[in-house]
């Protein structure tokens, strides 16, 4: 029998607080598109003097790494907040706010949540099922796209630990029925409180730059991935307008004043903020062509982000 798409699921687990540790129910991550889930053996080719031939004479396992990316439309924010650092769980709102390499999220001994991720294709009847769960995954890039006439879709690269591969029976997860957030739910505004109002597409995304912690300690698994310096950036494609375009170009890139810049994402069931101070333009491509509507296109980064998303679940913490 062929494994067929319509039946594969990509969901999460939370992690106890203890790096790579399992703990509570499957978990509805939004409405995955696409999901990969990419192992590395880094076979070692091993040759030497004295083979008498061209070719490989013997091999060597290196370290294992799993890399994973899953692309969705989102109905919640959680993943944001685990790339950016902790989050604070209010009543009908919660609250991300950056973590440094001082900081621990939440009771643990991470600078960031760690979750697992089971990516599972299903054929009816255990024992031929292809499930692979991998644990101690870590966001490594989160990246928010909203282009006009589209829905709102968000990257999550991750880094995980390790991974392991069953066949038995597909655990039941109901999907969540939150309407996903659509492009005309989403503004721009540099400075805050200036609506850039002829974007047609914006992007915002944070890097965490991950280092993988392989040692010499007898496994090929890594023992700890370490945050290294945090990167954020915005763009945004604009068709070119008198109202903003000479302050855009001349005042925030060529004189390179700095900014506080605000996106909002605001739903039928929920709301996002991003405020980003301390922001400086980096880049602005203003073509010439020989036809069309003019478009100016800009990319800024922000020093510092503060992040709010309002809606109805409780938690976006484990506990």
């Amino acid at each position: 029998m062929k494994y067929l798409s319509d039946q594969n699921r990509t969901c999460f687990q939370y992690e106890s607080g203890t790096y790579a540790n399992t703990s509570g129910t499957r978990q509805w991550i939004g409405l995955v598109q696409e999901h990969s889930l990419e192992p590395n053996t880094n076979v070692i080719q091993i040759r030497y003097q004295g083979s008498t031939d061209r070719n490989v004479d013997d091999f060597a396992d290196g370290n294992k790494e799993w890399d994973g990316n899953f692309t969705y439309y989102p109905q919640d924010w959680k993943f944001l907040g685990f790339a950016i650092g902790s989050i604070q769980d209010l009543t009908g709102s919660h609250i991300f706010t950056e973590t440094n390499t001082d900081d621990r999220v939440q009771a643990t001994n991470n600078q960031l949540y760690s979750f697992t991720v089971e990516d599972s294709k299903n054929l009816g009847t255990a024992g031929n099922n292809f499930i692979r769960t991998a644990i101690g995954c870590t966001v490594d890039n989160y990246t928010i796209n909203a282009t006009q006439g589209e829905l709102v879709s968000c990257d999550c690269s991750y880094v995980a630990q390790n991974a392991t591969m069953t066949s038995g029976a597909i655990v039941a997860l109901a999907p969540t029925t939150t309407k996903p957030y659509v492009f005309d739910n989403v503004k721009l505004s540099i400075p805050s409180g200036t609506l850039v109002g002829n974007a047609k597409d914006v992007s915002f995304s944070v890097n965490n730059n991950l280092e993988k912690g392989f040692y010499l300690n007898g496994s090929r698994t890594l023992s700890e991935v370490l945050p290294m310096n945090r990167d954020y950036e915005c763009s945004a494609t604009l068709d070119m307008d008198n109202a903003n375009a000479k302050t855009l170009y001349e005042s925030y890139y060529i004189a390179g004043s700095t900014f506080n810049s605000m996106m909002t994402i605001w739903g039928t069931a929920g709301s996002l903020t991003i405020v980003m101070s301390g922001c400086k333009m980096t880049d602005m491509p203003i073509p010439s062509p020989l036809e069309g509507t003019q478009e100016q296109s800009l990319t800024f980064v922000p020093k510092n982000v503060y992040v709010t998303a309002y809606d109805s679940i409780s938690k976006y913490n484990a506990w």
